[in-house]
């Protein structure tokens, strides 16, 4: 078979393709996903299905006790704030549609629970089983004794057979064990295969690199499980919140019920319409607390998040002063001048409005640059060990400059450009500090400096004292490795963070125009 060279994603995407097909010819196109409409889990036997693909048992009868539940409960709901029956009948329709989707969720939460585990005991597996045989194969016959059925134990069993096949397209060992990655998109992993095919391909000692990467991985694990214990006690607060207001809002409602005759907004249409569009609103804000929750736990990137990061990036780069000063001026004078105008009318408060905001859009520049500045400063404290630890581990069988190069392809988006320039700069000047001194200048963060600074001390020395400084490295870069897993655990945290306060906004909504209802109620019953 022919042996062209392609990237890493091109390998691991035909090792994905094997995954699918069971065939080694050549590798054609991308995984097609099975599209399903929006009302795909609606169907039980759907939504079975569903649940069996993830490796567990679904009860039709248990689903009916849980319809029958949430309908129950909805008519309830209708009941207590003295719905009409059609509004009873769109909450009812609402916690009934949702109900497949809580339920897919809860057993996707048990699913990814058990990938997590999984792909943690292979990391853990296979690099010790590697450190015996310095054999990728030998090591994944020994790592797939430990799973007796399942998904890793037939992710690890194509790789053998594609492996023992010996066809390939590109690299066998990538495309094998590209087949474990497609199943399992861990971004610890990637890293470990690769120095598996390295030692593989060059030979040496490897024992150090492995107890490196059993510390990186047990430091990973350790803050993915933190971080689901963090979510699932976000989740309970979400849950008590949405039974406060629940209670607040059942409070209002009968003191507006116990209120004469002549005043009660019970029988309002806008009050029974905002009441259902505050039951409404809770039921969503549930599922989102529970879609949180079912989020993989090995796989937690966002591409939307990184491209906004990188938009970021390029912001706080290209920022030209002087032009966007020139941009403030104009907005901000029009706004001054607007209130000078208002003010001169007899509207000092409009015109003190008007030049409030004028001396805000007049440093619009200063501010925008310095959240983007932030931002990034954030995002790089995150990544950049991460980063480190692929050098440390690629540094066991090439020089700091190849290592530079074979890292950009995977690097995070926010360190591409400058990896790409300090690459181009040391093929220029191999042995200038200046490269490395350069690199991600414009931030001046310390650990960065300190840490490319021994980058370049690794490359000036001899083989003999780089694995000693190597290994150096790699201490220092222990506490911003746990560091930056912390970082990222907030990250994810934010998004069911934020949803504590969605209760709150709602039944603050429902409050707001039910007091202006019974207002203009009250004012139309004086009149008469």
């Amino acid at each position: 078979m022919g042996q062209k060279k392609l990237g890493k994603r091109q390998q691991k995407e035909a090792g994905a393709f094997y995954a699918q097909t069971g065939s080694i010819l050549p590798f054609q196109g991308k995984r097609q996903r099975k599209k399903t409409g929006v009302f795909y889990l609606f169907h039980p036997e759907d939504l079975q299905k569903q649940i069996d693909s993830y490796g567990y048992s679904f009860s039709m009868g248990k689903y009916l006790l849980f319809l029958l539940t949430a309908a129950a409960g909805a008519v309830g709901c209708g009941l207590l704030f003295s719905l009409r029956w059609y509004f009873t009948a769109l909450v009812v329709m609402a916690c009934v549609g949702n109900l497949p989707f809580l339920v897919l969720d809860g057993y996707k939460q048990m699913y990814e629970h058990k990938r997590f585990l999984d792909v943690s005991d292979y990391m853990e597996q296979i690099l010790y089983s590697f450190r015996s045989s310095q054999k990728i194969a030998s090591a994944l016959k020994d790592t797939w004794t430990l799973f007796e059925t399942g998904q890793m134990h037939r992710a690890i069993g194509d790789a053998i057979a594609y492996i023992e096949q010996g066809k390939y397209q590109w690299d066998l060992y990538s495309e094998a064990l590209g087949i474990i990655e497609h199943e399992y998109p861990a971004n610890r992993l990637p890293a470990i295969h690769e120095f598996l095919r390295t030692v593989e391909s060059n030979g040496g000692s490897c024992t150090a690199a492995i107890d490196l990467l059993l510390q990186d991985k047990a430091v990973w694990a350790d803050n993915v499980l933190l971080l689901q214990e963090d979510k699932k006690a976000a989740r309970i607060r979400v849950i008590f919140s949405l039974a406060v207001t629940m209670i607040l809002a059942v409070v209002f409602h009968s003191v507006y019920r116990s209120m004469p005759q002549q005043y009660t907004i019970v029988e309002h249409p806008v009050t029974q319409a905002a009441t259902a569009l505050y039951l409404l609103l809770d039921i969503l804000i549930f599922r989102k607390a529970n879609r949180e929750i079912a989020a993989s736990w090995i796989l937690q990137d966002n591409r939307e998040e990184e491209a906004k990061l990188e938009r970021y990036y390029h912001m706080v780069m290209e920022f030209d002063e002087k032009a966007e000063r020139k941009k403030s001026l104009v907005y901000g004078g029009i706004f001054l001048a607007a209130g000078a105008v208002f003010g001169s009318l007899g509207h000092p408060f409009a015109g003190l409005a008007a030049a409030g905001a004028g001396v805000i859009l007049m440093n619009q520049h200063k501010m925008g640059y310095r959240l983007a500045y932030d931002k990034v400063v954030k995002e790089i404290n995150r990544v950049f060990p991460s980063w480190l630890m692929e050098m440390a581990l690629l540094m066991q069988g090439n020089n700091v400059q190849v290592s530079i190069e074979k890292t950009i392809e995977h690097a995070p988006a926010i360190l591409k450009e400058e990896l790409q320039v300090l690459s181009d700069s040391l093929k220029r000047k191999p042995d200038a500090i200046g490269p490395y001194l350069g690199f991600l200048k414009m931030f001046q963060l310390s650990s960065v400096q300190s840490s490319m600074k021994m980058l370049y001390s690794i490359s000036e020395s001899g083989s003999g004292d780089a694995q000693a400084q190597i290994q150096v490295l790699v201490q220092r870069n222990s506490k911003m490795l746990d560091k930056a897993e912390k970082l990222s655990n907030e990250k994810s945290l934010a998004g069911i963070s934020s949803i504590f306060y969605l209760p709150q906004v709602t039944v603050s909504f429902q409050a707001m125009v039910n007091m202006v209802v019974f207002m203009i109620v009250f004012l139309q019953q004086l009149q008469l």
